[in-house]
């Protein structure tokens, strides 16, 4: 089984190749392809490199690296040149070794960064060295796990009382009940302590830096512990049990808002934390109320006015009086201009039979990532692993990747084998043996299948597999033995 699934591997990979001439008259006919690079990694893996057409969507080659040097890249980019011919433009994220085996391979042609990845390398650059230690100092402290625990505690609490349950439920659209409650103040702390937590789920798909949940965690502790201060404040008349909830959170808190370190860096991304929120509004990317994550493309809208409003913000930021003494600034304003004639790309007209024809290069390079995603997800159905490290270890170096056609006038399935009826095909003895067949049980069994779909996936026969041709053989050497 092992042998059979190289060789397939093997024979698709060249089927691959020798319909390299068909697609590249499929392209040609569209006006020409534009080459979207990427070379993703999971777990200490080997690179993936992967080209993939824009314009048709399909993939058009992929390459196990070592490292994302350009010596490694040259002869993938080769192959593609040989087998499609030069594209119209080329979209890849900043890196240093796909951009010297592009001028190697394709001197003078269109060459674009993505404006996804170049905006969150610029945010990591500028709010990587403060985001760390508040995420360093929450897993000190231990806030979030001991929010949980208390909530977890407080949950009991409520489900035990029927009136704080139909209170609580009720505070949505009927507010606090009348009279109040004597156990108001447990449910004002469980809903505090549910609003900080909620904090982590302030994000929007994008990751950091557009994401960026354990700020919004350590603030809502903050503000949260300043008010309690006032409600821990006893009303005449009021039993010092009854605010025993806010004591609690409060002591859950105390660790974390008076952290002096992390007051200061908190200061310090609020400084520049709207420079990078800045500079995303100039760039129209990664929209803050968009939800749909790695699938915005962008806002619509003319390259020299995102270039107009690129270079204002660069001059402004130039303008402050702390630049010269804020070495993340400089750097920022630096990688802008270096980058800067490749972020902007001009409508491409080409010739077609049907006539000229204007591709505009997309501005991001997720059809990159939404692909590898659809491959990991795969990848998590078959093996039940969350990453792809072991796949991408022992998968074949010719391994090619598949994409299904997303474009009209594609093959979107495959043909449908027709139904037949039983009586013109069938014969007596296989519906015979069809009659006496039990029918299988649809209940899943527990290790076997996942053990399979490793074996299967890494083209190694299963443990459970060899059993089962050893049982198959000795039934057929000996029928009347049936075990």
């Amino acid at each position: 089984m092992a042998e059979l699934g190289r060789r397939f591997i093997a024979l698709l990979a060249l089927a691959h190749r020798q319909c390299a001439p068909r697609l590249k008259e499929a392209m040609v006919l569209q006006g020409g392809y534009i080459l979207h690079l990427d070379a993703p990694y999971e777990d200490k893996s080997p690179l993936l490199m992967t080209g993939i057409d824009a314009v048709m969507e399909i993939v058009l080659g992929n390459i196990k690296l070592p490292s994302e040097k350009a010596d490694g890249i040259v002869p993938f980019l080769r192959q593609l040149n040989q087998g499609f011919g030069p594209p119209l433009a080329l979209v890849h994220e900043l890196s240093k070794g796909i951009l010297r085996a592009i001028q190697q391979v394709f001197p003078g042609l269109p060459d674009y960064i993505c404006h996804f990845h170049f905006l969150r390398d610029l945010g990591q650059d500028l709010l990587g060295t403060e985001y760390d230690p508040v995420r360093q100092r929450l897993q000190a402290h231990s806030t979030a796990s001991h929010l949980r625990a208390r909530l977890r505690g407080w949950q009991k609490q409520i489900d035990a009382g029927p009136q704080l349950r139909q209170a609580l439920h009720q505070l949505p659209t009927g507010g606090l009940p009348t009279p109040p409650l004597p156990q108001a103040p447990l449910l004002a702390a469980y809903l505090l302590a549910h609003w900080v937590l909620a904090g982590l789920q302030q994000s929007r798909g994008y990751g950091f830096p557009f994401d960026r949940p354990l700020l919004a965690l350590a603030q809502r502790a903050q503000e949260v512990h300043a008010h309690l201060q006032s409600l821990k404040t006893l009303p005449p008349g009021e039993l010092w049990r009854h605010h025993l909830p806010f004591h609690h959170l409060d002591l859950d808190l105390r660790p974390l808002a008076s952290d002096r370190a992390l007051g200061r860096t908190l200061q310090q991304l609020q400084t520049s934390i709207p420079l990078f929120e800045q500079l995303r509004q100039a760039l129209r990317i990664a929209p803050v109320s968009g939800g749909q994550g790695l699938n915005q493309e962008g806002q619509p809208v003319e390259m020299n006015t995102l270039q107009q409003q690129v270079q204002e913000f660069a001059a402004q930021v130039r303008a402050r009086p702390d630049y010269a003494t804020t070495p993340a600034f400089q750097k920022m304003i630096e990688q802008i201009e270096y980058s800067g004639p490749k972020l902007f790309a001009a409508p491409l007209v080409v010739a077609t039979l049907q006539g000229p024809r204007t591709i505009q290069p997309q501005r991001t390079n997720n059809i990159m990532e939404r692909f590898f995603r659809d491959l990991k997800r795969d990848g998590r159905r078959k093996t039940g692993a969350q990453a792809l490290g072991r796949t991408l270890r022992t998968m074949l170096p010719d391994t090619p990747l598949v994409k299904k056609p997303a474009k009209p006038g594609l093959p979107q399935h495959p043909p449908q084998r027709p139904a037949h009826s039983g009586s013109s095909v069938c014969s007596d003895r296989s519906r015979h043996r069809a009659r006496r067949t039990p029918a299988r049980s649809t209940k899943p069994r527990k290790s076997t299948p996942r053990l399979e779909a490793i074996h299967r996936f890494s083209f190694q026969p299963c443990p459970h597999q060899k059993v089962r041709r050893k049982l198959q053989m000795s039934r057929r050497l000996f029928p009347g033995c049936q075990r």
